[in-house]
Formats: structure tokens, sequence, C-alpha cells
């Protein structure tokens, strides 16, 4: 019975999600173009003391290139325990072994951002190592974005924004 309240519970919060979703997406949904008339898309942002301070983290660090080091990193910072980003996320064991020839796929590398609970632009950092990143030309990259910047970790709530926005799921992002 306390289950039936808390999955009726669940999904009333999972709708609201799906309107602010939707909403975010009509304001930050931008059709890449390569004509000069839409060469503002390049320009670079005002200061963002989120960016700034992710500069500064990895300077710190001695600028560390490599995706698996990057995560170590926080995993040890963090106190956070892989194994439990791989259960929650429903990864590979073996998520962070990988190389040039069988390089990791977007949606583990989002999945693994999620899990160590990183800021926008800290994920943003992250990916661009593992050759990744977030566009505003996509639903689905869009849809991480609004959970990132709106602290939405829950792997149940972030597949159910997935596929109930753009029938995909956290695997299958490309």
């Amino acid at each position: 019975m306390f289950s039936y309240f808390k999955n009726k519970k669940n999904n009333r919060r999972r709708s609201e999600y799906v309107n602010d979703v939707k909403i975010f997406i009509q304001v930050h949904f931008v059709r890449e173009r390569s004509s000069e008339r839409y060469k503002y898309n390049t320009l670079s942002l005002k200061t963002d003391p989120e960016r700034d301070a992710c500069r500064e983290w990895y300077e710190e660090h001695n600028n560390p290139t490599s995706f698996a080091d990057i995560v170590q990193i926080y995993l040890d910072e963090k106190k956070i325990n892989l194994n439990n980003i791989i259960s929650s996320y429903k990864l590979d064991k073996d998520v962070l072994n990988f190389d040039e020839a069988h390089p990791i796929n977007k949606g583990d590398a989002v999945a693994v951002c999620l899990g160590l609970k990183l800021n926008f632009a800290e994920a943003k950092a992250l990916l661009k190592t593992a050759g990744h990143a977030l566009t505003n030309s996509s639903e689905a990259d869009l849809i991480i974005r609004y959970c990132i910047e709106n602290g939405i970790y829950d792997y149940g709530d972030i597949s159910y924004l997935l596929s109930d926005i753009c029938s995909t799921n956290l695997k299958e992002l490309i």
C-alpha cells in the first residue's frame, strides 16, 4: 500500500519535471547551422563563477587531461565509491577502463558526471576530456543539462524524463 503512494508521489514529481523540462527545451533549443548568419552561437559568454571555479580546480590539480584520472580525483575528493555510481546508473564494471580504440560512450560519461553530482561547468569540462559535449541542438542533451543545473541526479527521474520527452535513455545518448 505504501508503494502505491510513493509511486503516485514520484509520478506527480516527474510530471512536474516534464513540464519544466519542456519549457527549458523551448527556451534553449537552437538548431546548429553553419551559416555565417548564425555566427553569434560561437561567441564566448561572460564570466561565470562555476566555470571559473572549475578552471581553478583543474589548475590546482595540474590540469589533468585523462577522463579516468579526473574521475578518480573527484571520487577521492567527494569520498564517493565508484561501485555506487556503477550500480545506481547501471554501468559496466569497467566503465573507466577504455582506450582510444574503444572510447567511453557519451551515455556512460554523462552517467559518471551525474553520479559525481557535478555542476554544469564541471560536467562540461569532464565530458570534453572524453570527446563529448552537451549541445543545445539535442533535446536529450538539454534534458541532461536541465537535470544537472537543477540538481536532479536520480537515475529513475532522469530515465523517466529522457523516455517521456524524447523516447531515449541514458545509454543511447549520442
